[in-house]
């Protein structure tokens, strides 16, 4: 089965193709994930919040700044993120851990 060639071509120069802009919504919603609002996700990419809201649920075409915004907060060179590598992993935070306490009985 082949694919229209309106997806392989951006919607004007300059611009991204749908497989790179659902690889960056897949970093926006990586980054929803960690910050947990989508205002802290918008000063993250020094966006406004609806330019990001625009973008996600596809009314913003995207462009290449936000691209370059969006890799940059996830710690990805620009071609790695259009290019749907996964941003690096945090080590967990640690967390000291201490026995539960018991109801009764010798301790």
């Amino acid at each position: 089965m082949t694919r229209p060639a309106r997806m392989d071509r951006p919607l004007y120069s300059g611009g991204l193709i749908e497989i790179q802009r659902s690889h960056l919504r897949a970093l926006l919603r990586h980054l929803f994930r960690e910050k947990g609002t989508w205002i802290a996700v918008a000063h993250a990419v020094s966006f406004r919040r609806s330019v990001v809201l625009a973008f996600m649920d596809g009314t913003e075409p995207g462009h290449m700044a936000l691209a370059r915004s969006i890799a940059r907060a996830v710690g990805l060179s620009v071609d790695d993120a259009l290019a749907g590598k996964a941003p690096p992993r945090k080590a967990p935070a640690l967390v000291l851990v201490t026995p539960p306490k018991r109801k009764g009985g010798a301790s």
